[in-house]
């Protein structure tokens, strides 16, 4: 733990003796060009005396890591960082990440383009307190006539510390391939070259660096297990899993499960094998009932307490409970997050995907599957379908399409070639229906595929476009978006996101 109850800056005075401690050696600073996009775009943009806390692995010195310190105190000359909140990253977030602190980045009045005395009396304490570190990074911004980066490091000079000069080095997102495959260095852990190498062959197939910071959660990990698996092999780091049940004997030949889990709860079983794929995935389990969690623990769980939040985060309900199912729409919709709701038809002939994104789809679940809630809310109904008669074949069916889906709902608005416009393409299609068994009485099947019945057997998908319940389409507003078109505009209308029964 560092302590950080000293300030930034200092007196004019003061910052001239930096200048003069100066050493004439330059050396390399590097970080990543998303980490150089936050900076420019978090202190760049901000009256001085901003400032974020940098980190990384010490072993290439990479700047990965960035998060703004908008709870500290500021005058107009100095920057007093929230050491409480930041001692915390480093403790609760970072080092159980295999992240560590590199350095610290803040902006300065005018044009004074370096460290002054008084960041120089702050890396001194910090390297004192840390003598694994070899240097500390401290770039100062400059935000007149423009904002600018101006790099610097702090190295030990003897008993003392001095400031280099250096050349930024802005690297590009892209993950370099070993010469040769690097063995684990400890359970548990995942060196930088093994991680890249897991990843190797599909460094294209994704967006990679995108995907590390994004967050899934999962709620129902029974049949979607091998989609929770295929999610990390494509590269989220970042996952919740939510489910109530153990892993009995019948999962056995409905579920990717195994009889070494028979007992545990599934949540606990999966987030296992999640490790084993990727040691350096963060998985955090609760085997809970998602409609028990509070607003507050929902909020947590999409990240929403965390200093650097999620870039994307999905919601996916793979449960066959309709409450629950339910909860992910509202929830979905009350923080504007994407969302991803699937079902097995009786005896796995058919299954459903359902999907949301605000700003792109305009029907929520509820519009698409007025019927369904109809009958719940209204009528009564009990759902009596279970997983008997269903073969493993339906279930590996549906998780394939939710991969293709969840890579559509994650990469939206990226520059990836395969999955950055996907959800474009797809527009409002935001019920998929398919038929396993050609004998499944769909009649939209019939309609859709009318024009060649002779080269249709089974094994089909239809994209159908969704309109929001609402007077355009002639029937009352659909009581969770509000049925205006833009999913939008429901964000923060929910005092309770479960839906009264």
């Amino acid at each position: 733990m560092i302590n950080f109850e000293f300030r930034f800056g200092g007196s004019r005075r003061r910052q001239n003796g930096a200048a003069a401690a100066t050493s004439g050696g330059a050396t390399t600073l590097q970080m990543t060009e998303s980490v150089h996009r936050q900076i420019m775009a978090a202190v760049g943009t901000k009256s001085p005396e901003n400032g974020m806390v940098l980190g990384g692995d010490p072993a290439d010195g990479v700047v990965r890591h960035v998060v703004f310190d908008d709870s500290a105190e500021r005058t107009g000359s100095t920057y007093s960082p929230d050491h409480v909140r930041l001692n915390r990253l480093l403790t609760e977030w970072w080092g159980p990440s295999g992240i560590r602190l590199l350095g610290f980045v803040h902006s300065h009045p005018g044009r004074f383009a370096r460290p002054s005395g008084g960041d120089l009396h702050y890396a001194r304490v910090i390297l004192g307190a840390n003598q694994h570190l070899d240097r500390l990074l401290m770039p100062i911004v400059t935000v007149e006539p423009e904002p600018a980066l101006h790099p610097f490091v702090v190295v030990r000079s003897g008993d003392d510390v001095e400031v280099k000069s250096a050349t930024l080095e802005v690297l590009g997102e892209v993950l370099a391939v070993p010469s040769e495959p690097t063995a684990l260095a400890a359970v548990g852990t995942l060196s930088r070259v093994a991680r890249e190498e897991t990843f190797r062959r599909v460094a294209g197939a994704y967006d990679l660096a995108h995907l590390r910071h994004s967050r899934v959660i999962i709620v129902g990990n029974g049949g979607a297990a091998s989609a929770v698996e295929d999610l990390v092999r494509g590269g989220i780091h970042d996952l919740v899993l939510v489910d109530p049940d153990v892993v009995s004997e019948s999962n056995l030949a409905t579920q990717q499960v195994y009889r070494r889990d028979i007992g545990r709860p599934k949540v606990e079983a999966i987030a296992d094998r999640l490790r084993e794929i990727n040691p350096a995935a963060s998985v955090l389990t609760l085997q809970r009932d998602f409609n028990e969690l509070t607003e507050a623990e929902i909020e947590s769980l999409l990240g929403l307490d965390l200093a650097r939040p999620p870039i994307r985060t999905l919601v996916l309900g793979c449960t066959d409970n309709f409450w629950a199912q339910a909860r992910v729409n509202r929830v979905g919709l009350q923080y504007g997050v994407p969302t991803l709701c699937a079902q097995v038809y009786a005896e796995g002939r058919g299954v459903e995907l359902t999907f949301t994104y605000p700003g792109v789809t305009a029907a929520c679940h509820r519009c698409v599957l007025r019927s369904r809630y109809e009958a719940y809310l209204n009528d009564g109904y009990t759902n009596t379908v279970t997983s008997d008669g269903t073969p493993i074949s339906s279930t590996a069916r549906l998780n394939a399409t939710k991969l293709v889906l969840a890579m559509g709902l994650l990469h939206h608005g990226t520059s990836h070639p395969r999955w950055g416009r996907l959800l474009e393409r797809i527009g409002n299609r935001n019920l998929i229906q398919l038929r396993l068994d050609p004998d499944l009485a769909l009649p939209v099947f019939d309609r859709v595929l009318a024009g060649d019945r002779e080269r249709v057997f089974c094994d089909e998908a239809v994209w159908l476009p969704q309109q929001p319940e609402g007077p355009a389409v002639g029937r009352p507003a659909c009581p969770d978006c509000g049925g205006t078109g833009d999913l939008r505009a429901a964000m923060g209308k929910f005092t309770d996101t479960r839906l009264a029964r």
